[in-house]
C-alpha cells in the first residue's frame, strides 16, 4: 500500500507564504514540487494548517483589492472600481451579451409559452401531459 509523505513543516511555511503572495493551492503546491492533492489533504486533515491556509488567502485577497480600491481612488482608474462591481455584482453590473437574457426574461417567457399552450390546447389532457413534462424537464435542469 502507498503511503503520503505529509508535507514537512518547511512545506507548510512555503505553502503559505506562497498563498500570502496570492499564488492559487495549485500552483503552490507545484512550486514545492508536491502535488495539489497532496496539500489540499494536508490542509482538510490538519485544522491548525486549515486556518492558517485561510488567513494567508484572505491577506492576500485584502491585499489585491486594497490596491484595486486605492487605485479607483485616481479618476484616470476608474476602470478599477468597475472591475470590482462587475465581479462582485455581476447580475447588475458585468456586461451582457446582446444575446444572452437575464433569469427573469426567462421566466416571463416561459409564463407566456405555458399562457398559449393553455389557451391553444382545448384536451385538458393533453394540456396536463405538457405541463407535467416542461415541470419534470425544470427539475431535471435544476439537479
Amino acid at each position: 500500500m502507498f503511503m503520503r509523505k505529509p508535507l514537512t513543516s518547511q512545506e507548510r511555511g512555503q505553502v503559505l507564504a506562497l498563498l500570502s503572495a496570492g499564488y492559487s493551492r495549485t500552483t503552490a503546491a507545484k512550486c514545492i514540487h508536491r502535488s495539489p492533492t497532496t496539500v489540499q489533504r494536508e490542509i482538510e486533515e490538519c485544522s491548525e494548517f486549515a486556518e492558517q491556509v485561510a488567513k494567508a488567502e484572505e491577506g492576500s485577497e485584502m491585499f489585491y483589492l486594497s490596491c484595486i480600491r486605492r487605485a479607483a481612488l485616481k479618476e484616470q482608474y476608474w476602470r478599477a472600481a468597475a472591475w470590482v462591481l462587475e465581479r462582485r455584482l455581476p447580475e447588475r453590473y458585468a456586461s451582457k451579451k446582446p444575446e444572452s437574457l437575464t433569469a427573469e426574461q426567462v421566466q416571463k417567457f416561459m409564463a407566456a409559452c405555458l399562457q398559449i399552450i393553455a389557451e391553444e390546447l382545448p384536451d385538458a389532457e393533453q394540456r396536463e401531459r405538457i405541463f407535467n413534462r416542461l415541470e419534470s424537464e425544470l427539475q431535471s435542469q435544476e439537479r
